[in-house]
């Protein structure tokens, strides 16, 4: 098998059984990978009253077909799960060199039921795998895990693992590989601290098998000349993900003040040159990637001192930023490093304490109830004592370990006006009020609100380009419903193969069209898809994860924008205006033969697209 190991690991923490599963190519060719194939091994699963932490829940840890290839930009792997803090469909994409060490390994990915009555870790290697107590690493941060591993198993070993807040079952505990590379949305986490699986390991020289070497390298010559030319590729080799806050500021992409204000002076200070003035020393990248948009950072002195390591992405310097309107990027790198090490996703952090400043300024809380701390926009002392307690769970940190829609809830109606989640996701730093795209990219993302579930965002922004797709390249002016839903629907399907199933990066896949990254495929695979046929297959992966969110309770009331992300802003670039997500969500509906009322496809279209194994679960059982 080519690009494919065909090996898929199965382990049980409970019997502590370990099993390997041999995987047809008519599989892989019809789910092609990643979370493709994670949609189906947990469909396969599925059983009515599943919660997160039972041990019937899987966590399906998959590469794609190009990993550990010299393919650039394709070392990722997805974690997959019932999500434990939104309920749902649970996925978390993430870069680094663990997927090319897991097919080195020789697996395509791993499947973990069960629970341990102690912690462990698993150890896997050459086809082989086992499963190690980690009572001895029970309470250390992500850091100091890797470090203690990779002294037992040597150097040569790639690792994932949960901190403090993962085993304390912060529900968007994150889980981190080499400190900075993070599956950080959905509380992937939570699931492995619910199983006491405190780390995988994996170990192996094993290459991948490519099925035309030759005309494969002649064109990889071709790929990496592309790379080498593109600009925005140059860009964030120079500064990173945060090579686009500065114009983020500037058109209004970047919500601040918990999406309240329009304009924000200071906000100049977290730019691409203060960032490299201030705290860069280096940059990283990921398995054969020449693009290296990973910051390293240090700060040698001063209240934010730390060692050198991985600096804040883009998201984390607008959360702690622009939404909590902070202009002092020593401080964001601090927080940073302490979300990593304890192992929490910074997006949901943020938004919940802005939420809550947002509450207590406009009279909604008072102190009492955020456990004595006087949180306010603007203050460093009290946001980062709340930060410093959310792993441990302890007063302030309890309540904002839960998220802002569990808070909202626990409030009551008056506070629902000020959450921005859909589906119970925390919406990440991009503004839908200058991009109408982005009000249907969040509402109809499978894990809730995020701009990378399907390529809505991507394209809609310019940041990439597929001429091959005509819905991808005419969908009208960014502030008016017209063409959008046309732009979803192909968006969605492109996306379910291109960073979801083949997993390329967003970042560095943006040098990309169409036409290349389908001939990148077929030659490591050996498959002859045309885009039709990619696009065929990933129409069908999409309607699989929407169908696993139907059976767990979402309809389409669930695909609006909150409130707060439709009210027009006063000032600004975007000011007073505002996406009609109904008029665009209804010409969806009928593109995509959905129930305008529960949200389930219908059953023709399903047993058109080969998903009658659905059918049954959603209109029978």
């Amino acid at each position: 098998m080519y690009g494919y190991k065909g090996r898929i690991l199965y382990v049980n923490l409970t019997s502590k059984k370990v099993e390997v599963t041999n995987v047809s190519e008519d599989f892989y060719g019809e789910y092609l990978g990643g979370s493709g194939v994670a949609a189906k091994i947990f469909l396969d699963h599925y059983k009515k009253g599943l919660t997160y932490d039972s041990e019937y829940n899987p966590i399906i840890i998959m590469t794609g077909p190009m990993a550990g290839t010299p393919t650039p930009s394709v070392s990722r792997f997805i974690i997959s799960s019932l999500s434990p803090f939104t309920g749902i469909w649970g996925e978390s994409n993430c870069g680094g060199f663990f997927a090319s060490y897991l097919k080195f390994a020789s697996f395509d990915g791993i499947v973990i039921t069960g629970k341990s009555e102690n912690p462990v870790y698993l150890f896997a290697s050459k086809g082989k795998a086992e499963i190690r107590d980690a009572s001895k690493l029970w309470g250390l941060d992500t850091y100091k895990t890797e470090e203690f591993l990779k002294k037992e198993n040597g150097k040569d070993v790639e690792v994932i693992s949960i901190g403090p807040a993962g085993e304390n079952l912060v529900p968007y505990a994150s889980v981190v590989n080499r400190r900075g590379h993070l599956a950080g949305r959905t509380g992937m986490g939570v699931v492995f601290g619910s199983k006491k699986l405190k780390a995988v390991v994996v170990q192996g020289n094993e290459p991948v098998q490519i099925a035309k070497p030759s005309k494969y390298k002649e064109y990889l010559k071709e790929i990496f000349e592309v790379y080498k030319e593109n600009p925005t590729m140059a860009a964030l080799k120079d500064s990173g993900s945060n090579s686009s806050y500065d114009l983020s500021l500037q058109t209004g992409d970047l919500p601040l003040r918990n999406w309240s204000k329009g304009v924000w002076p200071e906000g100049d200070l977290l730019g691409s040159v203060k960032y490299k003035d201030k705290i860069l020393v280096g940059i990283e990248t990921c398995y054969s990637c020449p693009v290296a948009c990973k910051r390293v950072v240090e700060i040698k002195d001063g209240p934010y001192k730390i060692e050198k390591g991985p600096g804040p992405e883009y998201e984390t310097v607008g959360e702690f930023g622009g939404m909590l309107q902070i202009a002092d990027i020593e401080f964001i790198a601090y927080v940073n490093d302490i979300a990593n090490g304890m192992g929490f996703d910074t997006i949901t952090a943020g938004s919940t304490i802005a939420f809550l400043g947002d509450l207590h300024e406009n009279g909604v809380i008072d102190k009492s109830f955020l456990h004595g701390v006087d949180l306010k926009f603007g203050d460093k002392d009290a946001v980062l004592q709340t930060v410093k307690s959310i792993a441990d769970r302890t007063g302030i940190g309890e309540l904002v370990s839960l998220g802002s829609e569990r808070i909202a809830n626990l409030i009551g109606e008056k506070a629902k006006d000020y959450i921005t989640t859909v589906k119970g996701l925390e919406a990440p730093m991009h503004d839908p009020r200058g991009n109408f795209a982005l009000a249907l990219g969040y509402g109809l993302s499978v894990r809730g609100a995020c701009h990378v579930s399907s390529l809505v965002f991507p394209v809609s922004s310019g940041f990439m380009y597929f001429p091959e797709i005509p819905e991808l390249t005419d969908f009208g002016d960014p502030c008016s419903e017209k063409l959008k839903p046309e732009l979803a629907v192909k968006a969605e399907d492109f996306g379910m193969f291109f960073n979801h199933s083949a997993i390329w990066c967003i970042f560095g896949g943006a040098a990309l069209n169409a036409t290349q990254v389908v001939t990148l495929f077929n030659l490591v695979t050996g498959f002859d898809y045309s885009l039709e046929d990619i696009l065929k297959r990933g129409e069908k992966i999409w309607y699989l994860k929407r169908g696993v969110d139907n059976l767990f309770g979402i309809e389409s009331k669930d695909d609006r924008l909150p409130k707060k992300l439709k009210t027009p802003l006063s000032e600004g670039f975007t000011q007073d205006l505002a996406p009609n997500d109904e008029k665009m969500l209804s010409k969806y509906y009928k593109l995509r033969d959905i129930d305008s009322i529960t949200g389930k496809p219908s059953k023709e279209k399903l047993v058109s697209i080969g998903l009658s194994d659905l059918l049954k679960l959603l209109y029978e059982g």
